[in-house]
């Protein structure tokens, strides 16, 4: 069976530190990056993954960063998580291809199935 990858990108250590604990828990391969630019330059290219993006980052948005994606090799299924969430942004987010766009502090059973909804989207699936 091919290893379930989540890659988080999310510019809070204390946030990565505590989603990579969880979402590790739960069974996943976990990788981390402290912003866009960091996800892009290691290329996590490949495999079976799913993207937990924040929304608010500096320089490039977790929308942003879907954009940069979409149709690449970096690009995957989405999950955006924010600490400033609205209709508007989940409107956006959704509308964009997000699987799901979550309101921090994210709640582990709702974050954990919509990482697995992601999944199941994934290429390889």
């Amino acid at each position: 069976m091919k290893a379930r990858r989540v890659l988080i990108v999310d510019d809070d250590a204390s946030v990565r530190k505590s989603l990579k604990r969880l979402v590790q828990a739960a069974g996943y391969d976990v990788e981390v990056f402290a912003g866009a630019r960091e996800y892009l330059a290691q290329g996590a290219a490949g495999g079976h993954a799913c993207l937990v993006l924040d929304v608010r980052m500096p320089e490039v948005s977790g929308l942003e960063l879907m954009g940069m994606v979409a149709g690449t090799a970096l690009g995957r299924p989405v999950v955006l998580i924010t600490g400033h969430g609205d209709e508007a942004l989940r409107a956006q987010g959704l509308a964009r291809g997000a699987v799901a766009v979550l309101d921090k502090p994210v709640e582990e059973t709702v974050l954990l199935a919509a990482i697995e909804r992601a999944l199941d989207q994934s290429p390889g699936a």
